[in-house]
């Protein structure tokens, strides 16, 4: 039973520690990196839409969503179309050596005609 305990306690640990260290890679990017405006937009849409970016150069950058009604997910694509990674948070921080695309999938609230979406690339540039 001991060695069942154990392995659940290393578990939870391994977990938090996860946890921990994602939140502080943001914090050290966002703390120690200026962040220049590529693309900054809000507009007033209705129904399900989508924002699709030109095409960036590489490097990192910090991309914050936000609606009021739900941002579904972020889509990294390579220039080909293809997925490169997905978030379903409102911001993240990705870093590429090649060209890339940003897509972010919004979703209407409930019984509203327009709602407003915004979205924010910053460029991040070390101070």
């Amino acid at each position: 039973m001991g060695l069942i305990k154990k392995l659940i306690v290393g578990f939870f640990l391994f977990i938090v520690i996860g946890v921990v260290a994602v939140f502080g890679i943001q914090y050290y990017y966002l703390s120690t990196y200026d962040r220049v405006p590529v693309e900054v937009k809000t507009e007033t849409v209705s129904g399900d839409v989508f924002y699709l970016s030109h095409v960036l150069e590489p490097g990192k950058y910090y991309i914050k969503t936000s609606s009021e009604g739900t941002v579904e997910k972020i889509t990294i694509l390579d220039q080909n179309g293809n997925v490169l990674t997905e978030s379903k948070t409102g911001s993240m921080i990705y870093g590429s050596s090649r060209p890339f695309q940003v897509r972010i999938d919004y979703k209407s609230p409930v019984n509203v005609d327009s709602y407003k979406v915004s979205v924010g690339i910053y460029r991040l540039v070390k101070k």
